[in-house]
């Protein structure tokens, strides 16, 4: 423990901040202040991050201003309305707000596409598998594994989306990050790390269709879908701050999300948790895995009360040097027990011929140390090659630089 404390008082000397004193975060929460506002606070994310994480579910699940893409002030938290986030900018290539064009191109102002949230197009393009199981799919057809068969009953059943804010757009369209040529120019002058602003966010949500008596416990969207207009609800919700400089990582999840399922016309697979929840906001007593949502912060009677916190990671360790895991059971299925957020996306990088750490390995999802694999001979590959020079440019863990196309 007294490693641990002296690793805080430095990670706080360097960004300039005092150490939080008690219950901080839970008397934000009884204060005055707008719950709205899209928080940054290094403070309440190094000390209390489980709570932090529920002040974000809260700002970025506001009823949104679509136009201006901000909160709206005078909205009531849990109204049926697009919400925060979902305003923001698409990674993904083919949506609407794209912030990744297909042909490489400058995506645009921030407000250039300012009613996509509630456009029944919003999901043009949006992936049926997150990209992290794009991914374990493609490592299990190279390395000859067991490859999950493509099912008709529940394909189009479930969307996968990724949205940027504000800064984190605008560092990409500032820094050309949008296209492969400008990533690759990154790498080319030298640079070690590509360092995003402090007021960083990203999210990662996964929808389902749902039935309309479903509707009052699901945050829901009607879009366009493989049978015509639907209902979607969402089911899985990550957030990714830049309040910390290895970043905060919560995940959410709907509780429906618990039951085991096989898979059907309406309900993609679910294998249930296999990670034990842990939120040391909602429970008062070890180990902290009581899957209740928090009092006090009017979350009840809306339908964010069906959402449960399943964990924060804000470091590849704990305080006894055992590697941390997270995991969503909705884009990590398959590999919860080997998932761990911070480690995965620390392999976002890229190499001068624009080649990306292949990150899932013989053990399956990498944990601990970011140690990358080469696709051809499942040898780790890392950040550096044999001789010491720099390999790959770490592009600061945000994993929708991945969706960048090259110039056309």
């Amino acid at each position: 423990m007294k490693t641990t404390a002296l690793l805080f008082a430095s990670v706080l000397a360097c960004v300039g901040i005092q150490p939080a004193a008690a219950q901080d975060c839970a008397a934000w929460f009884r204060s005055d202040a707008p719950k709205w506002e899209e928080p940054q606070d290094t403070r309440m994310a190094l000390f209390e991050p489980d709570c932090y994480a529920w002040r974000l579910f809260i700002a970025l699940n506001w009823p949104a201003d679509t136009a201006a893409k901000v909160a709206d002030p005078n909205a009531t938290f849990g109204a049926n309305a697009p919400v925060v986030w979902e305003t923001w900018r698409n990674a993904n290539n083919q949506a609407p707000d794209t912030a990744f064009p297909m042909d490489g191109s400058d995506p645009g102002e921030w407000l250039d596409t300012s009613a996509v949230a509630q456009a029944p197009n919003r999901f043009n393009g949006a992936d049926t598998q997150p990209l992290q199981r794009e991914a374990l799919i493609d490592f299990l057809k190279k390395s000859g594994g067991s490859v999950e068969l493509f099912d008709p009953l529940s394909s189009g059943r479930a969307v996968n989306e990724t949205r940027l804010n504000k800064e984190t757009y605008e560092f990409v369209r500032h820094e050309e990050l949008y296209n492969i040529e400008g990533q690759i120019a990154k790498f080319n002058a030298g640079l070690e790390k590509i360092s995003f602003p402090a007021m960083a966010k990203e999210v990662k949500a996964q929808w389902r269709v749902i039935s309309e008596a479903d509707k009052p416990r699901y945050h829901w969207v009607q879009a366009q879908g493989a049978q015509g207009m639907q209902i979607y609800g969402l089911t899985a919700l990550h957030i990714t701050t830049k309040d910390l400089p290895n970043w905060l990582w919560a995940t959410f999840e709907h509780v429906d999300n618990k039951t085991v399922h096989d898979g059907d016309a309406t309900h993609p697979p679910s294998e249930g948790w296999l990670l034990r929840s842990v939120d040391r906001f909602a429970c008062t007593q070890a180990p902290y895995d009581c899957e209740a949502i928090p009092t006090g912060i009017k979350l009840e009677g809306t339908h964010w009360e069906n959402y449960r916190l399943r964990g924060v990671q804000i470091d590849f360790f704990d305080s006894m040097a055992g590697a941390t895991r997270l995991a969503n059971s909705q884009p990590e299925r398959t590999f919860q027990t080997t998932s761990s957020c911070i480690t995965c996306h620390a392999l976002a990088s890229i190499n001068g011929a624009g080649k990306r750490i292949f990150f899932f390995g013989p053990q399956g999802g990498p944990v601990g140390l970011p140690v990358g694999w080469d696709e051809e001979t499942g040898l780790p590959l890392g950040f550096r090659d044999g001789d010491g020079n720099l390999q790959f440019t770490q592009l600061d863990f945000v994993w929708s630089l991945f969706r960048a196309r090259s110039k056309r």
